[in-house]
Formats: C-alpha cells, structure tokens, sequence
C-alpha cells in the first residue's frame, strides 16, 4: 500500500497496520471468500496473476522443494508446484499434529486432480508427514501475509505460526539464512516502509514480494530467526503444539537453556474472525455498545479506531425491533387457539405459549428425477457462475449440490410437476439438456478448458448435505 505510510496511526502498532490492511481490502472490494477479511490472511483479487508471475522468476524455476503456507490465496502457488513436479511442503494447520505435510499426488493426475491436491482438503488427502530428523532441504518458502513493506518486513495476522515453523525448520536443517523467503500479496498490502521497532529477532522477513503487478526483490535482505526463543513462549503455546515439548525436551538434553516466559500472552495478538466472541464484538460495534475497559486493552497497546478519517464502528443507531402485530380476520377462534378477540386488535399479549411454538411444516421437496454431474470447475469458480452460465443456456436445474472446491458439482432435476406416477422422460431430458451444456466454459480466468457434463447416479437424502436452491 504505497500511500498507506502518510495515514498511518500516530501511535503505530502491528495491529493497526492489520486493521488498515483489513479495512481496505473490504470498503475497495479487494477480496474474494471467504469474507469477511478482518483475522485473515486475505484472499485477494489477483492472487492466481500475482501466483504466475513468482512461476516465472528464476528462484521458483530453480526450487527442488518450495513450502507454502496453507492459505487460501497462495492455492494457485501450491497448484504451480504440482504442476511443475516439485517437492511441496504445507505445515499442518496449528501446527496440531507435527511441522509438515509432503503432498504427494498420484503420478498419473490430471490437472483438476493437481488442483483438489493443492486445497487444504487435498494437502489432508494426499499428504505425507515429514518427521523432524527428516533430511530435508526447502530452496523456497513462500508465506500468505497481512503486510509487507519494501524493506522486507511482514506482518501476519498475529498467531505466530510462520515464524514458529521458520524457527523449527532451522532447527531441523531445513532452511538456514541463504534460503529464499517470498511473498504474494495484493498491491494494496504492500508498505514502502514500516517502524523497525515493531519487529524482533524472532520475526521472518521478506525477499521477494510478488503482486498482480509487480515483483519487488528486497536489498538489502533483512536477518532470519536463528532458532527457537523459547522465552517468547508459554507453557500453554507448548500444550497446544506438542511438537514444541518434543523440540524443548532435546535442547534441554544438550544443555542449552529453554525457560519459558512466566505471562501467558504469546498465542496471537487478537481475537479470531470467527466464533462467538467475534460475531458478539461485531454486534457491540454495529449497535454502539460500550466495551469493558478489558476489553480495550491489547498485546500491542492502543487498537486503531479510525482509518481514512472514517470510524470503524458503525454510528447507526440502535433500533429496537417492533413486536410483530397478529390480527384476527375473525372474531370466532380458530381450532381452539387463543382466546375471542376484535379484528383489529393487537393479540401479541394473549397469544398461548403453544401457539407461539407452533412448529413450521415442513416444506416437501420435489422428487428428483435424474442429475448431472459438471466436472472440470476452476477453483475460482463461484456457485453463481455456474447458475448464470446455466441460465444462459436456458437450463434451470432444481437443485445444485456445490463441491467447487473438489472441481465439481451435482445438477438435479425434478420430476414432471412432482408426479410419482407420470411416465419417465428422463433419458430424453438427460441428453438434451446434456446437448444444451456442450462446451460450456465458467468464469473469466483460466479458461480454455471446457466443463464436463455427464449423467451421474442419483444423490441419497443421506448425501444431500449441501444442496444449494437455484
């Protein structure tokens, strides 16, 4: 963000830099899902361009093995490995179970196969754990970020996971102060400088910084974490990330001193964008409601509260729902609920607990008569791309059962006006609709490549489990 250091804060923290970050990315519309961005690592627009350009820089065509962070906007690197057949390395999320995952695709897949493989549902499936004694050696490692700057310095979303995986690699033998350390992020992301005093030894940096539009190599290189500071941890970091105690237990065998910190505040620096707590703030920001003075206290200092000379919190006030009028078209009581009323007078008050929790029917779906299976689908293809493309060709599915993140989707049709005894026409729907949907492309990236459409075998309730209405 090349204008970002002129509207900065006075008081200057990381958590600020991420809020300026955040803020932008949304009120510009900078970002596909999941959304919103604020506790991310965005998934911006362009990050499949930005992806590309890093494919086409000597320090990736000449990676054996490159790590890549599991997030959602380094996806089209992780596939550009795989499709280079280069050894890919993804932590595992947390850090819940051990450092690393060595994804192995089959040798024979496709590129829609390379494309699952490189979602965190396909580095799961696919993946293979590297043990810490592991002879293993990263040439480059690329990280999702919040903010850089063009001096080097990232800034992530506060958890610490990058600089703990870097501090554990190099006690592997992973990596060591040579290894080449990039980063795809938006141009928007990007700082010409930030403090130096917000940074500590334990912090990786950047050198090279890839955009939709850019490639900017960092000179000079700033210093990588040497190893692990085990006094910037607590004891409960180490009870989340076991791998941590496994580590500790060996330096502390070769005598080397690994005390902890005393103040538990090392496990991130603010709260998730997701979860109770996130969804009760929004509702204290959305409505005026005071926080309590713990509340405001952060790991950083001082939160920032107005950006681009807009307040953060929504200033419209706080309107308080109107209890819902019911009004009896008859003076006489219907099937024994309620008692006799006017008919226009407000019965809120008299309604019988019985009748308030009266349940909904159930609304009866359609019996399905055939579906269609749609192969082939780009990971950026959204839902609603594949309903306008179908409403193009005059095709009106009843129902889409999305899997766009495995490259795929179900098409249901009902039967005739829901009849179960009318005559089957379905193979003669089948093959003109399939006719209909012939090189049918999605979406405005990628492609040359066609959708498949096929026949599919008939979903169960069982597996209906997310099953959009069209």
């Amino acid at each position: 963000m090349t204008d970002n250091e002129e509207i900065l804060p006075e008081e200057v923290t990381k958590q600020a830099i991420r809020r300026k970050v955040w803020h932008c990315l949304e009120k510009n519309d900078l970002a596909h899902f999941p959304r919103p961005v604020y506790g991310r690592i965005p998934n911006f627009k362009g990050s499949p361009e930005a992806a590309q350009k890093l494919s086409e820089l000597d320090i990736f065509k000449g990676a054996y093995t490159i790590k890549v962070t599991p997030d959602k906007p380094q996806e089209a690197v992780r596939f550009l490995v795989l499709e280079a057949r280069k050894n890919l390395l993804v932590p595992i999320p947390s850090l819940r179970s051990g450092l690393l995952l060595h994804v192995v695709p089959p040798s024979d897949a496709s590129k829609q196969e390379l494309k699952v493989a490189a979602t965190q549902q396909g580095s799961e499936q696919w993946g293979k754990p590297v043990g810490l004694d592991a002879k293993v050696k990263v040439d480059l490692i690329v990280l999702g970020s919040v903010a850089v700057s063009k001096e080097g310095y990232r800034v992530g979303k506060g958890e610490g996971y990058a600089d703990l995986e870097f501090a554990m690699m190099m006690k592997m033998g992973a990596v060591d102060q040579n290894t080449v350390i990039a980063a795809t992020v938006h141009d928007c992301q990007v700082f010409e400088t930030l403090p130096s005093q917000l940074f500590k030894e334990n912090d990786v940096p950047v050198d090279f910084i890839i955009t939709p539009t850019q490639v900017i190599e960092v000179n000079p290189r700033l210093p990588r974490p040497s190893g692990i500071n085990w006094s910037l941890l607590s004891e409960r970091r180490l009870n989340d990330i076991p791998i941590l105690q496994t580590l500790r237990d060996a330096e502390m065998c070769e005598g080397k001193d690994c005390t902890l910190k005393e103040v538990d505040s090392d496990v991130g620096e603010h709260p998730r964008a997701s979860g109770h707590g996130y969804r009760r703030n929004r509702f204290r920001r959305r409505h005026g409601i005071p926080k309590s003075p713990q509340s405001e206290k952060g790991v950083e200092g001082p939160q920032l509260s107005v950006i681009d000379g807009e307040d953060i919190q929504n200033k419209r006030p706080f309107r308080r729902p109107r209890p819902a009028a019911r009004k009896q078209t008859s003076s006489t009581p219907k099937h024994g609920y309620g008692k006799e009323v006017n008919k226009d007078e407000n019965v809120t008050g008299n309604i019988t607990k019985k009748e308030q929790h009266r349940p909904a029917r159930p609304r009866q779906r359609p019996g399905i008569e055939f579906s269609l299976k749609v192969g082939n689908i780009a990971s950026n293809v959204r839902v609603r791309d594949l309903k306008a493309a179908l409403a193009e060709r005059g095709i009106k599915p009843t129902d889409i059962t999305w899997r766009g993140h495995r490259g795929f989707a179900f098409l249901h049709f009902a039967k005739a006006g829901g009849s179960r005894n009318t005559v089957s026409s379905a193979p003669i729907a089948v093959d003109s609709i399939v006719a209909s949907l012939q090189d049918l492309r999605v979406g405005t990236e990628g492609g040359e490549d066609f959708l498949k459409i096929e026949p599919a075998k008939p979903i169960t309730r069982i597996e209906v489990t997310d099953i959009s209405s069209v």
